[in-house]
């Protein structure tokens, strides 16, 4: 083999311009570009989520106690004194309209009030007197004139109010039982009322 000649200064110098536009691969790395789609999470715009939805139970609790229920008043018992007819002997003597009649009131053409009144100070007086027994007639009523019941007659409002008011304090304290009239003392416009013996009180 020849030896190898060295570069004369022309062609040495032509040989460094040729090399000098020279470039290299292989040693770097192409660079990738991401897309946009291959953002990391924490990049991406997040949706709200959505509350859970309440159990139904605890929507169930929710409701009763948020709706204010109002607990009715418990109606006051009636206390009416005993009824007149208390033995066998009594019911019969009601029945037959046999009762020994001490005294009597009509409280018919009254307002209430002074019916009240009236009846309050009628059997303070004839309890006082020794009475047991005395008639008070109220009045049977009167017939409506509109709807099913035309001919039927009514309760007035005296006859309808008369047992709450042998009931009511002031007048309970006299009386022991009442009981509605025998036809020939008034019928069903008239009651029986029984007063207390005086040594009762």
């Amino acid at each position: 083999m020849s030896r190898r000649r060295d570069l004369m200064p022309d062609e040495a110098k032509l040989w460094h311009r040729v090399a000098r536009t020279v470039r290299t691969y292989g040693h770097q790395k192409p660079k990738l570009e991401t897309e946009e789609a291959e953002l990391t999470p924490a990049s991406a715009p997040k949706t709200p989520s959505k509350p859970a939805p309440e159990l139904p139970h605890l929507a169930l609790k929710r409701a009763k106690a948020a709706r204010h229920v109002p607990v009715p008043a418990t109606p006051k018992a009636e206390v009416r004194p005993a009824s007149l007819v208390s033995d066998a002997s009594g019911h019969k003597k009601v029945r037959r309209g046999k009762l020994d009649i001490d005294g009597s009131i009509d409280l018919h053409g009254y307002r209430q009030v002074d019916a009240q009144t009236a009846l309050a100070g009628f059997l303070v007086r004839m309890r006082s007197n020794g009475a047991r027994c005395v008639l008070v007639v109220t009045g049977k009523g009167r017939a409506i004139e509109v709807g099913e019941d035309y001919l039927t007659p009514q309760p007035g409002v005296i006859r309808r109010r008369l047992p709450e008011w042998l009931s009511g304090p002031g007048i309970r304290e006299h009386v022991s039982g009442y009981a509605s009239a025998h036809p020939r003392h008034g019928g069903s416009g008239a009651y029986y009322v029984l007063l207390k013996a005086l040594k009762d009180t």
